[in-house]
């Protein structure tokens, strides 16, 4: 028996709470409007109907983001661009647009790295740590989520 109170809320269960904190898979995504390092500003909207997005969230100081990055690039080296867009957002969270287009030229990624200064991104993607992946699939909805890539990306974007 379920007893609700006027004015008060039930309680969420453990799996709804966490659910809400890291978003869930198969929901759409609200669209967003960043800077990219090479003067373009990139919004997801462009993607959509056209090819999956995979959101690679970083931070320049952070050491696991480091630590991936040489398997977003062999993803990038696998996966023809056809098939899947990855943007590299950065947080901008103690990183300037400078510094990141400077880490950028200085250590350059073969995906578009975009800047996220005001944290638009992150509130729509509710990013609480990095690295977080993101993909999004061509309807635009979240079909992954998880602080490491796919173990099998390929069966995500076909």
């Amino acid at each position: 028996m379920l007893l609700a109170l006027p004015g008060v809320a039930p309680a969420q269960s453990f799996v709804d709470k966490v659910m809400s904190l890291v978003g869930s898979q198969g929901s759409r995504v609200a669209d967003f409007d960043l800077p990219s390092t090479d003067g373009q500003r990139v919004r997801l909207s462009d993607y959509r109907g056209k090819k999956p997005v995979l959101l690679y969230f970083w931070a320049i100081w952070c050491p696991s983001c480091q630590a991936v990055k040489p398997e977003v690039v062999k993803l990038r080296k696998q996966t023809r661009e056809e098939q899947l867009e990855i943007l590299a957002v950065n947080v901008g969270s103690g990183d300037s647009f400078e510094r990141v287009q400077r880490y950028q030229n200085a250590h350059p990624m073969p995906v578009k790295v975009l800047y996220d200064g005001d944290g638009e991104a992150m509130k729509v993607f509710e990013v609480r740590g990095v690295p977080l992946f993101v993909l999004v699939d061509k309807d635009g909805a979240i079909v992954y989520r998880d602080h490491q890539l796919p173990s099998d990306i390929r069966r995500f974007i076909q």
